[in-house]
């Protein structure tokens, strides 16, 4: 019944843990026991010996998580609109506080009451100017929507001072993201704001998982006047930035095994626009002949585009994922093959390929240029890695296009169907 009882109120110990807090009171809890020594017959020595030893005790005991105690849970919640924590100077500050404090308490002497009261109103006044730093501030958030993995993106907070006379001081921006989620932020800082005036604030990020992240809220902090306090508010919201992959991995030496890397104009660029029939237009690259320039598309759009024809819009291949049947899922790897796929799939459309995407509940039609790229990249960006990949790999599954580039997210391996040369394997 008891274990039970502990088990509820999470007052299990759960290690020992070594804090600044801990060690200023161990030097407060030895002075009291020197105090015994000296003293032995003052009774009030001893009791206040045994109280410092058992707050001392419980500081470098670890009852729970840090991140999960009453206090912290309690100042989240709504009904706490600031959020205050202590810096390393404030530490200091209230621990040289409570100890002058008791020293005058047991001395009486009236100057260890002067300067214990001078340290407390240098606390009530660092709460009051950080309020008013803090007050009557709006501010707006421009997210962008979408970004690639391991890429620095920006998020530019807005902040007005809405006070008629008073500036703001040391502020500073920062996104309210999930702890386990790996996104890298470094906070913007904003010296002073003006009565009446709107600043703006970068925000660094770097995501490294791929997919919707959520972006919860904003937090405004400032550590004005004296830094012993860092007194935030927080404005929640639900917002969410799509993280595609960054398709960079080099694939040319993959591809070279297989026949799709062997075709007569795969390299070369030399002969376009030698087609009969008109197929599309896109941006001209170094190499193309300005016989196939559009001139009024160019003249529109202002930068040189060029025609395409039916010779050149007819090499497709469509990437496809599978995965090892039975296998237990290792999510790195896949997301490794995901990212594979997506390097793949940007080789053969900077190569004027038509590419599309086949998955388990994903089908993506073969098209050329970078509107055919981005969806594939959406697509891959938003792929559940914890699905069964093996269904479309089944020999079953008799609706496939001609030319497959499988790629199995569990191994890595990377094959082709389709237009396959001599002594080349087909799954």
């Amino acid at each position: 019944m008891k274990d039970r009882l502990l088990n509820i109120l999470n007052m299990y110990p759960k290690g020992v843990k070594l804090s600044l807090t801990g060690l200023i009171m161990l030097f407060i809890t030895g002075s009291s026991f020197y105090m015994i020594i000296k003293f032995p017959f003052y009774t009030r020595f001893k009791v206040i010996f045994v109280i410092f030893f058992v707050v001392n005790t419980l500081l470098f005991i670890r009852f729970r998580e840090p991140r999960n105690n009453l206090f912290q849970k309690m100042m989240q919640t709504k009904f706490f609109p600031r959020k205050l924590t202590f810096t390393m100077e404030g530490k200091y500050l209230v621990f040289i506080t409570l100890g002058i404090g008791f020293a005058a308490v047991n001395t009486g002497i009236n100057l260890l009451y002067l300067l214990m009261t001078m340290l407390l109103s240098i606390i009530v006044a660092s709460g009051i100017l950080s309020e008013l730093t803090l007050k009557k501030l709006r501010w707006k958030i421009d997210l962008p929507s979408e970004t690639t993995v391991s890429s620095e993106t920006l998020a530019i907070l807005s902040i007005r001072n809405g006070k008629r006379r008073l500036s703001s001081f040391s502020l500073e921006g920062e996104l309210l993201i999930p702890e386990n989620k790996g996104i890298v932020q470094k906070k913007g800082t904003l010296l002073k704001l003006n009565a009446g005036k709107e600043e703006q604030i970068p925000v660094h990020l770097i995501f490294s998982q791929r997919g919707k992240q959520e972006i919860r809220g904003v937090s405004i902090e400032t550590r004005f006047p004296f830094s012993f306090f860092t007194k935030s508010r927080h404005y929640e919201f639900n917002r969410s930035v799509l993280v595609l992959p960054k398709g960079e991995e080099p694939v040319a030496q993959t591809l070279s095994r297989l026949t799709i890397k062997q075709l007569e104009d795969f390299e070369t660029v030399d002969n376009r626009g030698q087609g009969l029939e008109f197929h599309s237009v896109r941006q001209m690259y170094s190499g193309d002949d300005w016989r196939s320039v559009h001139w009024k598309k160019t003249a529109a759009g202002q930068e040189f585009v060029i025609r395409e024809f039916d010779s050149l819009a007819g090499r497709r291949a469509t990437v496809c994922l599978t995965g090892n049947r039975g296998s237990q899922i290792v999510y790195q790897q896949r997301e490794k093959g995901i990212e594979l796929a997506a390097s793949i799939a940007k080789f053969l459309v900077y190569h004027d390929f038509q590419v599309g995407l086949l998955g388990p509940n994903l089908r993506i039609e073969e098209e050329r240029g970078p509107s055919s790229l981005k969806r594939i990249f959406v697509a891959l960006a938003l792929l559940d890695a914890g699905q069964d990949f093996q269904t479309i790999g089944s020999h079953k599954n008799r609706n496939l296009p001609e030319t497959c580039i499988w790629i199995n997210l569990d191994s890595l391996n990377v094959s082709q169907t389709g237009s396959v040369a001599k002594g080349e394997s087909v799954i």
